[in-house]
C-alpha cells in the first residue's frame, strides 16, 4: 500500500501532538507540578515524533525532497503539515532540554548548555509560556492534517467526519501515552472521551460514506471492525488497570499498543476511501 508512510506518519504524529497536549494542559491547570512526568511524557513524544518524522521521509521517495517544504509553506497544506510538526517537535525539544538541565547535578559536562537553561528559566512564566505554545501548536498540527485531506473533490474526505476522526485520534493516542508515563487521570479521560466519540459515531459515519461509495464502504468493513474492538478492549484493560491498588505500567503500555492498532486500522480504511466522483 503505498499511502502505508502517511497512515503511520498521521497516526504517530497525532499521538506525540496529543502527549505533548496533555502534558503541557496538565502543567497549566495542576496546583501540584510533577516536572519528572512531563519530561518523562514529552520525551517520549519526542521519540514517537522521530519516528513519524522518519517513515514520513520514505514518502518522498528520498529524505533530502523534505527540504522543498520550505518552498510550498502557506500554499502547500502538506508543507503546512510537515512545516508545523517541525515547529512542534523544536518546542518539545526545547521543553525538555530545559527542565534536564535545571535539574541540580544535571548537564554538568555541558556548562555553556546548563548556563543558558538556566537564564532562559530565568524569564518569567517561561513554562507557562511554553505550555501554552505547546497546547496551541499541537491543536494546529492536527487541524494542518485535517486541511490537507478535506479536499473537496473528495466526497469522503470532505466532510466533518474527517476532522473527527483526526483529533479523537490525539485523544486516544495522546491519552493513553499519558497514563502510561505518569499522567493515569487526565491521560485515561482524555482516552476514554475519545474512544467513546469514536465508538458513538462510527455507525452514523458509514451511512454517511455509504451514500457516496458503497462498495468501496463494503470494503472497510473489516478494518472498521477491527478498529472498533481492539479499542473496546484498550479501553476495557486500561480500566481494570486504573482500578487496582498497585497499577501495572506494562499493562498500560498493552493497552496503548492496542489503541495504536486500532487507529491504524481505521485510518487504512480513510485512505482506501479515497475516489472521485465522475
Amino acid at each position: 500500500m503505498h499511502e502505508l508512510p502517511l497512515v503511520f506518519f498521521t497516526v504517530l504524529g497525532q499521538m506525540g501532538a496529543g502527549a505533548v497536549f496533555i502534558s503541557a494542559l496538565y502543567s497549566l491547570t495542576s496546583r501540584v507540578q510533577n516536572t519528572v512526568k512531563i519530561e518523562r511524557i514529552n520525551i517520549a513524544a519526542l521519540v514517537v515524533m522521530a519516528v513519524a518524522m522518519g517513515i514520513a521521509s520514505l514518502h518522498l521517495g528520498h529524505p533530502l525532497r523534505a527540504l522543498n517544504v520550505i518552498f510550498g509553506i502557506g500554499r502547500s497544506p502538506m508543507s503546512n503539515e510537515i512545516f508545523t510538526f517541525g515547529i512542534l517537535f523544536g518546542i518539545t525539544f526545547v521543553s525538555v532540554l530545559l527542565a534536564y538541565f535545571t535539574q541540580p547535578n544535571k548537564g554538568s559536562k555541558l556548562a555553556l548548555v546548563k548556563t543558558l537553561a538556566n537564564r532562559i528559566n530565568t524569564i518569567p512564566r517561561i513554562n507557562t509560556i511554553i505550555a501554552l505554545l505547546l497546547i496551541i501548536v499541537s491543536l494546529f498540527f492536527v487541524w494542518t492534517i485535517v486541511a490537507t485531506y478535506m479536499i473537496p473533490t473528495v466526497q469522503n474526505w470532505d466532510t466533518g467526519y474527517t476532522a473527527l476522526q483526526m483529533y479523537t485520534a490525539m485523544l486516544i493516542l495522546g491519552g493513553i501515552l499519558a497514563a502510561t508515563f505518569g499522567l493515569r487521570r487526565a491521560g485515561l479521560a482524555l482516552f476514554i472521551i475519545g474512544a467513546l466519540i469514536v465508538l458513538a459515531t462510527k455507525l452514523p459515519y458509514i451511512r454517511f460514506l455509504s451514500q457516496h461509495t458503497l462498495e468501496l464502504v463494503q470494503a472497510q468493513y473489516y478494518w472498521w471492525l477491527l478498529q472498533c474492538g481492539l479499542l473496546i478492549l484498550s479501553v476495557f484493560i486500561a480500566l481494570r488497570n486504573s482500578r487496582k491498588s498497585c497499577r501495572s505500567t506494562p499493562v498500560y503500555a498493552i493497552a496503548l499498543l492496542l489503541a495504536l492498532v486500532a487507529e491504524l486500522c481505521g485510518r487504512i480504511a480513510f485512505y482506501n476511501l479515497w475516489a472521485i466522483p465522475m
